[in-house]
């Protein structure tokens, strides 16, 4: 009597478990809140051309500012592919890119 309660409970618990996973997988509605962020992402993108980087006093203003990460990367891309400063060797976050391109930029000045 014991092992027959015991097989019953475990194939409720499985049956159970089994329904739980696929009710919680198939969500459509996360997929679509991947997709709006993508878009939400490429808005602020298209808002960071907005910058307008010329010098490298406007780059530092935006690095320190309480900007997001996101925007102030890509003022330092601007500045760098408007040859403002060189870029970083390493892969770091904004600041400490744009610190270690201001080094750079000092060392090539000096010699």
């Amino acid at each position: 009597m014991k092992n027959i309660i015991l097989v019953v409970l475990i194939f409720c618990l499985t049956i159970f478990s089994a329904y739980y996973m696929t009710v919680t997988d198939s969500k459509p509605d996360d997929k679509k809140d991947e997709k709006q962020e993508k878009t939400e992402q490429s808005k602020k993108s298209s808002k960071d051309e907005d910058l307008n980087i010329k010098t490298q006093q406007d780059l530092e203003k935006v690095i320190n500012s309480k900007k997001d990460e996101q925007t102030k990367m890509n003022a330092y891309n601007q500045a760098i592919n408007k040859k403002i400063i060189p870029r970083s060797e390493h892969y770091q976050s904004a600041e400490d890119a744009y610190e270690e391109s201001v080094q750079l930029k000092n060392g090539k000045n000096e010699k």
